[in-house]
């Protein structure tokens, strides 16, 4: 049973039972209300892109969220995706205040033990990956001012995309089409946040254009937590011919300096919260990186009954990492990512009836010129490690939706993926130092199938089974043994998924989902420090996934809407046992509550202003495979309210925001399984900001 002492949670519990449960009423669309009903005033339709067809997501027989532009960005810091990604149940997205270690997203599970980005989960931005082929990402160059609409995918169905058992999160950014503005913002707030941001849309005839430019200055809650970036996202877009549309997309990231406070034992959380660790300091933990993306993207028809899409990008990020130990503290890297696909999509029918078919190749190359030095108090010492790492994946793809009945739609999917992973060690050899060349080749089919069945026309139930792959990534590689190298002992982890679920719109006015899923993983990639050093990684045998997942938003009044979201899951070891000979079969999975919670009332009327009240609830958890060090559960809540001024040919809005308004004490990430009880980064107490919008 959930309880809290938190006074306002009565009162949010009645109004988001009565956003569920009680009258709602249809509604005209305006500008700062959500994009989910029509003209008539009943619920429009929402179409999906992340199975690889356009299609409504009430048909689609797995777990889609969708997420739109206002709830990441209106009266929002706008500084990690933490915020929306935990809008969608499934999700848990933590570590939103330290920069240096980036976001760390799980679905269902899968992505807990990254120790650095996001691994297990696909990443795509505007039709390009951001994704590399070895299984890992950066959200570090997505920003959210510019962020118009989110997809996430939940689980293995998302297998058509490849190397990844958690799903897909499909980023869209400001289009031409939603201009014309032209807007300027200013945000500051508590502990040194300051953020500034220019924007423009525009369709000109055949062109259009959209750019977003922004920076970010945060001194950080925590001592020795400051970063700074500036992000540039754009496109051009030209019409060619009567169909077809070819786009230019760019997404460009500085941050020159940005700080690792680290993870400290309990009892230095409990001292001070604020501090960082020694070793931290004494290092000078910190990184800077900077990164170009510019893709390419033609969209045409053949036929009528026949579409196709082509992409083309490349990539280059420049890294180095300070680290808080002196032998291989410093990771640098030099990285080239490029490649392309191609699908085509055909209409057809098939035995009479409906029949929709997508099928097409990815190729992507990924080359990493990296080094490992030490770190002598913060400065770059010898070198202990020069590698080429040339990770190269092949993926070919189909798949297939046929109306059997006009009620009942068969979806079936399947992937090849050729992977291989190649490491040129460029470090002299000596009997002390072999060399550390070497390669893994993998060769993965995944297939999905589901049924999605319409009892009624704003009703469907569905089930579906999936397989998936995920192969340890170069970082996940490394030898324990040795300076470089690969890791014979370690395999890629394997899932299989069984899920059953119902969607559909209530009363034209509410939408809601529930799903239940089943996941067995065979070779789980788990993270180990037995050192106090670098991360290792192992195979922890089986483990299993299961749990229920629901989501409810609707409309109580014109200007008042509700959301709420649920999960309750177990993570679990079923085999397991480690390379010191501890046995954890039966143990829980570490860094995942069994339980979330979001709940959100929002006030919106178009040209008063906005008034938004969220909180999320995370129940306990462990920080380690034992289950000794446990998580206490935490529950946030956040509040934000905006008055808008409007006139002729300009809008100005003021905004105040409070995060963790009732001042609750909680953990913002959690290491897992770290050295020496090394586990805790303490979140920030009770925040304020305040931001001004001009807009054209």
């Amino acid at each position: 049973m959930i309880t809290t002492t938190k006074p306002a949670l009565a009162a949010i519990t009645l109004a988001l039972a009565g956003a569920l449960n009680g009258p709602v009423r249809a509604q005209e669309p305006v500008t700062d209300e959500p994009a989910t009903l029509d003209s008539l005033g009943s619920l429009a339709p929402i179409e999906v892109d992340s199975l690889r067809l356009t299609t409504d997501i009430l048909t689609t027989p797995a777990a889609v969220d969708v997420t739109e532009g206002q709830d990441v960005q209106q009266g929002r810091r706008k500084t990690q995706l933490d915020n929306a990604l935990n809008r969608t149940p499934g999700v848990y997205a933590n570590n939103g205040s330290n920069f240096a270690q980036n976001l760390r997203v799980s679905i269902r599970g899968f992505g807990a033990r990254s120790a650095f980005g996001v691994r297990g989960v696909r990443v795509i931005v505007d039709g390009i990956p951001e994704t590399l082929p070895d299984g890992q990402a950066q959200t570090d160059t997505i920003d959210l001012g510019a962020v118009e609409r989110l997809e996430v995918l939940r689980g293995p169905f998302s297998a058509l995309y490849g190397n990844a058992t958690g799903g897909v999160i499909d980023v869209t950014t400001t289009t031409p089409g939603s201009g014309p503005v032209d807007r300027a913002e200013l945000t500051a707030g508590s502990n040194g946040y300051r953020r500034e941001e220019v924007a423009s849309a525009r369709r000109l005839d055949d062109w259009g254009y959209a750019i977003t430019a922004s920076q970010l200055d945060l001194d950080g809650y925590r001592e020795h937590g400051r970063v700074k970036k500036q992000q540039i996202t754009g496109k051009l877009e030209r019409d060619v011919g009567t169909t077809g549309t070819v786009r230019v997309i760019t997404r460009i990231l500085d941050a020159p300096d940005t700080l690792d406070p680290g993870g400290v034992t309990r009892a230095t959380a409990r001292a001070d919260r604020r501090s960082a660790r020694d070793a931290n300091i004494a290092f000078d933990a910190r990184q800077s990186a900077s990164q170009q993306t510019v893709g390419l993207v033609y969209e045409d028809q053949l036929t009528e009954q026949q579409a196709y899409q082509a992409n083309l990008f490349y990539t280059n990020r420049d890294f180095i990492q300070f680290l808080p130990f002196e032998d291989g503290g410093v990771v640098s890297y030099d990285r080239d990512f490029f490649g392309g696909g191609i699908q085509t999509t055909r209409f057809d029918d098939l035995f009479g009836r409906e029949n929709q078919l997508v099928a097409g190749v990815d190729v992507q190359i990924q080359q990493d010129d990296r080094q490992r030095y030490d770190n002598i108090a913060g400065e770059r010492g010898i070198l202990g490690l020069d590698e080429d790492q040339t990770a190269t994946s092949v993926g070919v793809f189909a798949q297939n939706v046929f109306s059997v009945t006009p009620s009942l739609d068969l979806t079936t999917g399947l992937r090849y993926d050729y992977l291989d992973f190649d490491i040129d060690d460029n470090f002299p050899v000596s009997a002390a130092d072999p060399d550390d060349s070497g390669g893994r080749t993998y060769h993965e089919v995944s297939a999905n199938a589901g049924l999605s069945y319409a009892w009624r026309d704003d009703q469907r139930v569905y089930f579906n089974i999936a397989n998936a792959f995920e192969s340890p990534t170069f970082t996940e590689f490394a030898n324990p043994a040795g300076n470089g190298g690969f890791n014979d002992n370690l395999e890629p982890q394997k899932a299989v998924q069984y899920e059953v679920g119902a969607k559909g719109s209530l009363n034209d006015v509410a939408r809601y989902q529930i799903s239940a899923f089943w996941i067995d993983v065979r070779d789980e990639l788990v993270v180990f420090n037995n050192t106090g050093a670098r991360d290792f990684f192992e195979n922890s045998g089986r483990s299993r996934r299961k749990g229920i997942e629901a989501k409810l938003s609707g409309q109580l009044t014109e200007q008042l809407s509700a959301t709420a979201a649920y999960t309750l899951a177990s993570y679990e070891y079923r085999q397991f046992v480690d390379v010191n000979g501890n046995d954890y079969a039966g143990r829980d999975l570490p860094g995942l509550p069994e339980e979330t919670l979001f709940g959100e009332l929002a006030w919106r009327s178009e040209g008063v202003g906005f008034a938004v009240l969220d909180m999320r609830y995370a129940s306990s958890f462990f920080a380690d495979n034992a289950n000794t060090a446990k998580i206490d559960h935490a529950w946030v809540f956040n509040g934000r309210i905006g008055r808008t001024i409007p006139s002729a040919d300009e809008r100005v809005t003021v905004y105040l925001g409070v995060d963790n308004i009732f001042d609750e004490v909680y953990f913002d990430n959690i290491r897992i399984n770290a050295f020496g009880g090394r586990y805790y980064e303490p979140a920030p107490d009770r925040s304020f900001y305040a931001g001004l919008s001009y807009e054209l």
